[in-house]
């Protein structure tokens, strides 16, 4: 047999012919498979040749492990056999890849929740492995992998019960186990249990949203002891966009004693839950577009469109102008009018509270924990509590018009003369500020560690988020609406930039060296022309992108490649940026049409006409529709099932 290509070739057991070699371990090589008698692909784990006899042992044992289980993030043994004295099992051939592959995190709703989804699935296999009075021993993200849907599976449970042998291995002083993801009392050799597996869960996880495990080295001996010893950074030190509730629940999976850890796989997958619940809550309604991404989607949008109707009206202190936008975080909405107030209404309808500004507040605010941050035509920018006390005020040199974006300790503003600051959110001192090369009517996004701005004489610039130092810049045309950024895989994303004569280039974007760049080849995936004026930002849904144009013109195009998909015209002009929820476009004009289409076919699914315009952006939070009009009134909308506060 050729030991290069190892059973490639071979008709194995007179069923399955084997293909390329998928991966290879210390005592194992792994192979694709077909299936001859069921036509299907497998994968198939087999022995090295002359494995010794403790490693067959625990080859044999991990196969026996694995019969026992039965849970659907597990995965599962098909068959058993031997050829040429090598055992060798079947099992599902997972083309996802390692779990690795849903991070790191951006600000993007969608990649959190396949990451916060599959982390739940994984502790819940875990609990099933842990009822069965197993320990798997060996958890790290190459043996979690993803099948074609998704769904985590774990693997690899050769380490999951010792032997004689190697017990006498630890007790010579080998740890059996892979260093970056081990827990202390595994590192030391003592005391291997359930909250062994949730700490290296933890660090797999930490690893995913990070980019990078908790503890690295230059030694496994190294690793090994700050495991033991060694508190592990933050992970919103290492990636800002990881939530609050999602760091909080890592940090937890890694506390040094096991009884600081939470007290099973259950817990462990209720935790996740509850950061899921957060983040959701915290992200998408509080900031601008749906996160510092600014792609336009959110998730909890009205569930029966067709049947919404208006289920109160309040009156704002002042007209409601663009690029303003309806913001919301736990029951309370944040619209700014053109008095020089910023109005905090509860989602029952009454203004809870009015911030005051020196002049017009027409850019959108953005939520932050307990406070809100907000700037004016004064070219202040403040950060309030929600009660209205000033926590401080940071001046820059002309009006602000884009909304402030939080990332980590850092709040970057855009001033209408062309600058971006990035200001200390705790103090609102001044830590860099960079000058673009005209006028800024865009709000900052972030992604790939990378702030992204675009200006009115076209240049889109990117800089490092920490530093402000430049990464790169492109020039297309005169740019007044926000970009918007698209998840395409792991590690890409495509920029969406709007430019106000109507081309919409889509630009793609890499992370290299830290931050996102554009490739050095074929960096734009296709441009294309609205012929129509854009001042409303394009929106994204997954293949989706809608186009909305100031004449009326609205279309849906594919993310990958610009190729038309529908389109629809309303009669007035559009300045308000389209919002997408549930498969659902909700559009507004400034002749006062307010309309929700589907977003794979442009059906219209309901619309309704005011009797004034609107330019702010809309919010779907929580079931509803929230509408600012042109005149200051803002209303809700909500399905008639649905009408309770």
């Amino acid at each position: 047999m050729d030991t290069e290509t190892g059973m490639t070739g071979t008709l194995l057991a007179g069923r399955y012919e084997m293909g390329e070699l998928l991966g290879e371990g210390g005592s194992a090589r792994v192979y694709r498979a077909t299936d001859r008698q069921l036509g299907r692909e497998v994968a198939i784990k087999a022995v090295h040749e002359h494995l010794s006899p403790q490693d067959r042992q625990r080859f044999l044992r991990e196969i026996r492990t694995l019969a026992r289980l039965s849970h659907p993030g597990v995965v599962p043994v098909y068959d058993l056999g031997e050829h040429e004295d090598r055992v060798f099992f079947t099992m599902p051939l997972l083309p996802g890849g390692a779990i690795s592959g849903l991070g790191p995190l951006e600000d993007d709703p969608r990649q959190l929740g396949r990451f916060l989804n599959a982390a739940i699935f994984v502790a819940h296999a875990l609990q099933h492995v842990h009822d069965a009075g197993l320990v798997h021993r060996d958890l790290t993200p190459g043996n979690i992998l993803l099948d074609a849907s998704g769904v985590p599976r774990v693997m690899d449970f050769g380490l999951v019960a010792l032997s004689e042998y190697s017990r006498h291995l630890t007790r010579s002083g080998v740890t059996l186990g892979t260093p970056q993801y081990m827990a202390p009392e595994q590192a030391r050799g003592v005391g291997v249990g359930p909250a062994s597996d949730l700490y290296a869960l933890g660090a797999v996880l930490y690893r995913v949203a990070c980019g990078s495990p908790p503890f690295v080295g230059d030694s496994d001996q190294s690793i090994l002891y700050q495991h033991v010893y060694d508190l592990p950074p933050d992970p919103r030190e290492l990636n800002p966009a990881i939530p609050d509730g999602l760091a909080r629940v890592l940090l937890g999976l890694l506390s040094k004693k096991p009884s600081g850890r939470p007290v099973s796989g259950e817990a462990t997958a209720r935790q996740f839950e509850l950061a899921r619940h957060g983040a959701w809550s915290m992200s998408e309604r509080s900031q601008y577009r749906g996160g510092r991404g600014r792609s336009g989607e959110q998730t909890d949008g009205p569930i029966s469109p067709a049947r919404l109707q208006e289920v109160w009206a309040t009156r704002l202190p002042g007209e409601v102008t663009w690029p303003s936008a309806v913001l919301g975080q736990d029951g309370l909405l944040a619209v700014g009018t053109r008095t020089g107030r910023l109005c905090l209404v509860a989602n029952s309808g009454g203004i809870q509270t009015e911030l005051k500004a020196g002049d017009e507040v027409t850019a959108p605010a953005t939520f932050h924990g307990q406070s809100v941050l907000y700037g004016a035509w004064d070219g202040l920018l403040r950060r309030s509590t929600q009660a209205g006390q000033e926590l401080w005020t940071h001046k820059t040199r002309a009006e602000i018009t884009g909304a402030p974006t939080v990332w980590g300790q850092r709040v970057l503003t855009t001033s209408r003369d062309g600058h971006l600051h990035a200001v200390n959110l705790e103090t609102g001192v001044l830590e860099w500020a960079y000058r673009a090369a005209g006028p800024i009517a865009a709000t900052p996004l972030v992604w790939g560690g990378a702030a992204i701005v675009a200006d009115e004489e076209g240049w889109v610039h990117a800089l490092d988020a920490s530093t402000g130092a430049q990464l790169w810049r492109v020039q297309f045309q005169t740019v007044h609406a926000t970009p918007a950024l698209a998840q395409l895989g792991r590690g890409e994303a495509a920029l969406l930039v709007g430019c106000w004569p109507g081309e919409v280039h889509a630009l793609h974007l890499g992370v290299r060296q830290g931050h996102a760049r554009p490739p050095e080849s074929e960096p734009l995936l296709w441009t294309y022309d609205l012929e129509d004026e854009l001042w409303a930002a394009p929106a994204v849904s997954g293949e989706t992108v809608i186009l909305a144009g100031w004449g009326g013109k609205v279309r849906a195009v594919t993310l990958r490649g610009g190729d038309d998909l529908w389109e629809r015209k309303l009669e007035g002009r559009i300045t308000a940026s389209p919002v997408v929820s549930g498969g659902v476009v909700y559009l507004a004009t400034e002749a006062g049409e307010l309309c929700a289409l589907s977003l794979h076919s442009g059906a219209v699914l309901w619309q309704t006409r005011e009797s004034v315009g609107i330019q702010a952006t809309p919010l779907v939070s929580g079931g509803r529709l929230y509408v600012a009009l042109m005149d200051g009134t803002l209303k809700a909308y909500a399905s008639l099932d649905e009408r309770s506060p």
